[in-house]
């Protein structure tokens, strides 16, 4: 990548490492980003945006099967759907850049996304252990009890 952008006038940070990373989102505006980890990341940093995601035809024809409200996964911890997400054919730059405009300045979509950031923290909280602890015990009760 830095040889990539070695010529070019305006010289871009490109960011390396977790650390890194987390300083650019809650530096950052607002977001466009692709469906997944990185939209809770997002939401923790406290970084409004807009979700983006395409799959083949194959995939998109399977959406059926889904059974939850969003696939964002900022939206799925909130129970409602705060940001937006641009799926298959609403995924075009036009809407994107539509979609993401009113979050470059002080306007009611920027407010209510930052409204519901600040809600995103209290509920990642557990009542006890650790994330991985918890997921561990998740798997462990899935488990069929004994062998064989």
């Amino acid at each position: 990548m830095e040889a990539g952008v070695a010529g070019w006038t305006v010289r871009p940070h490109i960011v390396s490492g977790d650390d890194d990373k987390f300083a650019a989102f809650r530096l950052a505006t607002a977001a466009l980003a692709a469906s997944g980890t990185v939209t809770l990341e997002l939401a923790v940093a406290g970084t409004p945006m807009v979700v983006a995601y395409r799959v083949d035809q194959v995939a998109a024809r399977l959406r059926f099967l889904l059974k939850v409200h969003s696939v964002v996964l900022a939206n799925l911890v909130l129970g409602e759907n705060a940001f937006p997400e641009l799926l298959q054919e609403d995924c075009t730059g036009e809407k994107l850049a539509a979609a993401l405009a009113p979050l470059l300045s002080e306007t009611p979509q920027r407010r209510a996304q930052l409204a519901a950031l600040e809600r995103i923290p209290s509920r990642l909280l557990l009542d006890h252990g650790t994330p991985s602890e918890r997921a561990a015990e998740v798997v462990l009760a899935a488990l069929p009890t004994g062998r064989g």
